[in-house]
C-alpha cells in the first residue's frame, strides 16, 4: 500500500511522459487551426491521458496487465511522438503567447473565471486530500462523507487489477464474472500502482489532472459557445455550486448543526425531502470517478466538436472522432450522451428550414408542460412508469423519421459530400475501436435484469413534475424559461440536446439504479447552465439601476449556491474511519505473506480491506456495488455463510472458489455463524492479532 519515493516518482513521471507529450502531438496535429494555446494544452492533455489509458489496455490483451506491457505501451507513444514531431511543422504560438506578463493580465481580465477554476481545483483537492485512506495517529485509515461508499470499490478495481495482472479482467469482488464497469477510470491508477507509486498517489494524481480538465472544459465550451468569459464565468457557477432551495430546512439551528454531523443530511440529499440533485463537485466528482474521468473528455470534446462544427474543420472532426472512441470503457454515460448530442447537432447541421426558431422556443416550454401532466397521468394510473420505454421508442421513431428526411434532402441538394466529411469523418473511428467495446464489454452486462428498461421521472417520490425540480435545481430551472425563450435560433439549436437527453432520461433508465441517470441529466443541465446565464448576463448588461442590479445580482447569489455551499462545507469537515489499524495490519501481512491471485473467504461487508487493500479476491463482496452492476449475489451469499458454519461439510464449495485463506474478523463474527472447530480441522491459523485471524486452507 505504501511504496517509497522512488516509486512515487517513476510512476508520477511516466504518467506525466504521456500527458506532457500529449499536449505537444496537439499542437503539432493542430498548428493551422485558430485555437487558443490554452486550449490546445487542454485538449493535448486530454489526448495524452487517454493514451495513457488506452496503450497498456492494448497490450494487456496479449501480456496481461504487466510492467511488460506499460513498457510496450511508452515505446509506441515514443515512436509516435518522434513521428509526429517529424512529420508537422513546429507551431511559433507555443513559445512566445503569454511570455509577456500584460499578456497574461490580459488572459485573467478575458476569463474571469479563471479565479473561481483556481479555488474549486483547491477545494476538490483538499477533500481529496483528506477523504482517500489518509492515514490516522491510531493507524486506521479514513475517509469522508461522499467516498465512504464508492471508495472501497474503486481502491479494489485498482488494486486487483495491479496486483494480479489478469486481462480482461474479473471482478475481485465476484471471482469468474467479467469487470464489465467501465473500468479505464481505475485503471489510470492501477497503472500508477504497479509502476510503484503507492495507493494514495496512484489514486489522487490522475483526479487532480482529471478535475482540472473538467473544469477548463466546460469553461471553453460555454466559452465557445457564447463568445463571452462572463457567461462561462456565471455558467460555471450555476453549474458546479448548483444547489436547489433545500437550504430553507436548513435556517433552523437544530438542521443547520446537523448539516455538520449527519451522514448524507445537506440541503442537496434529503430523501425525505424530495431534495435528489446531488452537489456536483462534493457528490459526484470526489467520490464518482467513471463521472470524472468521463467529463474530463467528454466536456473539452463538446467544445472541441462545437469549434469542429463551425469550422467545418475535417482535421478537427477526426481527432474529435478518435478521442470520442476511447470514452465508452471510461464512462458509458459520457458516450451517450456524447452520441444524443452529435445526432441533434448533425439535425440542425443539416436542418435548414426558417420556422425550426419557433419551433425551438415552443420545445423548451412543451417539455415541461408534457411531462407535467405525464406526471399527473402516471399519479392516477401508473401506466406511464410502466410503458416508458414504448413512449421512447415512439418519441425517438418521429425524430428517426425527421433525421432520415433531412438526409434525403441532402442527397437530393447535392450537400451530403460535406456531411460525410465533417460527420462522417467523425463516426468513422467510433464505429470502429468504439463499438467493438461496447459488444466486448457493455452489451453483455446491460442485457442482464435491471438494465434498460421504463421508469418515469428520474428519483421523484412524490412531488408534481415542475416542483420536483425547481427546489432540486432551484434559481436556474426558474430562470431557464424566459431564458429559454428569449435566446437566439442558434443558441437553441446548441442547446436542443439538453430536451432529448431529458425525453430518454425520464421515460428509461439504463442499470439497475435508477439514481444514476443524473449522468445524463447533469449533461443535459450543461446547455441549462448555458442558455441561463447568457439571459443574466444580457440582463445585466442593458441600462437600469446599479443599486437594482447589484441587490439582485447578491441576492441570486444567495439562492443559487447556499445549499451547495452548505453541502461542499460539510464534506470538507467530515471524517470516518475506513478501515481500522487491525484491518490495516491484517491487509499488510497479506499483501507480503500471500501469492497475489489468492482467494479469500470473507464477509460482504463494503469497506472489505481484504479486496481493497490488498487486490486479493473475495468470494463475494458488497450487494451495494454488486447489485447495482446487475449481478444478483443470494446463491453465493448462502454458500459463504455455509462455508463459515459447517467448513467440513462444505470442503466442495472452499474448491469450487478456490478458497486459499479464510479470514475473520469483528465483521464475520457478526455477520456469520463461525465454526472455529471445523476450521481448524480444514485451515491453519497463520495470522492472528488485535481480533483479527487468518486460516490458510490445507489441501482439499
Amino acid at each position: 500500500m505504501s511504496e517509497g519515493i522512488i516509486g512515487n516518482i517513476t510512476a508520477v513521471l511516466y504518467y506525466m511522459f504521456f500527458v506532457i507529450s500529449g499536449i505537444i502531438i496537439m499542437f503539432r496535429l493542430l498548428n493551422s487551426q485558430k485555437l487558443s494555446i490554452m486550449f490546445k494544452c487542454l485538449l493535448g492533455s486530454v489526448f495524452g491521458t487517454l493514451e495513457f489509458q488506452w496503450m497498456p489496455i492494448i497490450f494487456a490483451f496479449f501480456m496481461d496487465f504487466t510492467v511488460k506491457a506499460h513498457i510496450c505501451a511508452l515505446v509506441i507513444q515514443v515512436l509516435v511522438f518522434i513521428l509526429v514531431i517529424l512529420k508537422t511543422n513546429r507551431e511559433q504560438g507555443f513559445i512566445n503567447t503569454y511570455k509577456k506578463p500584460i499578456e497574461w493580465k490580459r488572459f485573467l481580465w478575458e476569463n474571469p473565471a479563471s479565479i473561481i477554476i483556481f479555488a474549486s481545483f483547491v477545494i476538490f483537492a483538499y477533500c481529496l486530500n483528506t477523504h482517500t485512506i489518509l492515514l490516522n495517529s491510531d493507524g486506521s485509515l479514513h475517509t469522508g462523507q461522499a467516498t465512504y461508499g464508492d471508495m472501497n470499490m474503486h481502491i479494489g478495481f485498482i488494486t486487483s487489477i495491479a496486483k494480479q495482472h489478469t486481462f480482461p479482467p474479473e471482478y475481485s469482488i465476484y471471482p469468474g464474472i467479467k469487470l464489465a464497469y467501465p473500468f479505464l477510470s481505475d485503471s489510470i491508477s492501477s497503472s500508477l500502482y504497479l509502476l510503484g507509486a503507492s495507493l494514495r498517489v496512484a489514486y489522487i494524481i490522475p483526479m487532480l489532472v482529471a478535475v482540472m480538465q473538467v473544469f477548463c472544459g466546460f469553461y471553453c465550451f460555454i466559452k465557445f459557445w457564447f463568445k463571452k468569459g462572463s457567461v462561462a464565468f456565471i455558467a460555471f457557477i450555476l453549474f458546479f455550486y448548483d444547489g436547489g432551495f433545500g437550504f430553507i430546512h436548513f435556517l433552523n439551528k437544530v438542521n443547520f448543526s446537523k448539516n455538520f454531523t449527519e451522514f448524507y443530511f445537506t440541503p442537496t440529499s434529503i430523501g425525505d425531502y424530495n431534495y435528489r440533485w446531488a452537489q456536483i463537485i462534493a457528490n459526484m466528482l470526489i467520490p464518482q470517478r467513471a463521472t470524472l474521468f468521463g467529463w474530463a473528455v467528454l466536456f473539452p470534446l463538446l467544445a472541441f466538436l462545437y469549434y469542429a462544427k463551425e469550422n467545418r474543420s475535417i482535421k478537427s472532426f477526426l481527432i474529435a472522432g478518435i478521442m470520442a472512441a476511447g470514452l465508452p470503457m471510461i464512462h458509458t454515460h459520457s458516450f451517450l450522451a456524447l452520441g444524443i448530442i452529435c445526432v441533434v447537432w448533425l439535425f440542425w447541421d443539416m436542418y435548414k428550414e426558417k420556422e425550426s426558431y419557433l419551433l425551438l422556443k415552443l420545445a423548451g416550454i412543451i417539455w415541461v408542460v408534457f411531462f407535467f401532466l405525464l406526471r399527473m397521468y402516471n399519479d392516477k394510473t401508473g401506466l406511464i412508469e410502466k410503458n416508458g420505454f414504448i413512449i421512447m421508442i415512439v418519441g425517438l421513431g418521429i425524430i428517426a423519421v425527421l433525421f432520415v428526411k433531412e438526409i434525403v434532402s441532402c442527397f437530393k441538394n447535392s450537400t451530403i459530400k460535406s456531411y460525410i466529411q465533417t460527420w462522417g469523418v467523425f463516426l468513422i473511428p467510433v464505429i470502429l475501436f468504439a463499438f467493438p467495446q461496447l459488444l466486448f464489454w457493455t452489451f453483455g452486462q446491460a442485457s442482464g435484469d435491471g438494465f434498460l428498461r421504463s421508469h418515469f421521472n428520474w428519483s421523484n417520490a412524490n412531488d408534481n413534475y415542475f416542483i420536483f425540480y425547481l427546489k432540486n435545481i432551484g434559481i436556474t430551472f426558474l430562470i431557464f424559461f424566459p431564458a429559454w425563450v428569449s435566446a437566439k435560433k442558434k443558441e437553441l439549436q446548441t442547446a436542443s440536446p439538453m430536451l432529448l437527453i431529458f425525453f430518454i432520461a425520464e421515460l428509461v433508465v439504463f442499470q439497475p439504479n435508477e439514481y444514476d441517470n443524473n449522468k445524463l441529466l447533469f449533461v443535459a443541465f450543461v446547455f441549462m447552465c448555458g442558455i441561463v446565464s447568457d439571459f443574466v448576463i444580457k440582463l445585466f448588461e442593458k441600462n437600469w439601476n446599479i443599486i437594482l442590479k447589484g441587490a439582485l445580482a447578491v441576492s441570486l447569489l444567495f439562492v443559487g449556491v447556499f445549499s451547495s455551499s452548505m453541502t461542499i462545507a460539510r464534506e470538507c469537515v467530515s471524517d470516518y474511519e475506513l478501515y481500522s489499524k487491525a484491518q490495516v495490519d491484517a491487509a499488510e501481512y497479506i499483501e507480503k505473506n500471500t501469492a497475489e491471485k489468492a482467494v479469500f473467504l470473507t464477509g460482504d461487508n463494503h469497506n472489505n480491506a481484504v479486496a481493497a487493500l490488498t487486490g486479493r479476491s473475495i468470494v463475494c463482496g458488497a450487494d451495494t456495488f454488486l447489485y447495482y452492476h446487475g449481478i444478483n449475489t443470494a446463491e453465493r451469499k448462502n454458500e459463504v455463510a455455509n462455508m463459515y458454519a459447517d467448513p467440513v461439510g462444505n470442503k466442495e464449495l472452499y474448491k469450487k472458489y478456490n478458497v486459499s485463506y479464510i479470514f475473520v474478523s469483528d465483521v464475520e463474527t457478526g455477520e456469520f455463524q463461525i465454526n472455529f472447530e471445523g476450521l481448524g480441522q480444514i485451515a491453519e491459523k497463520v495470522y492472528d492479532a488485535q481480533n483479527v485471524v487468518i486460516y490458510k486452507c490445507n489441501e482439499l
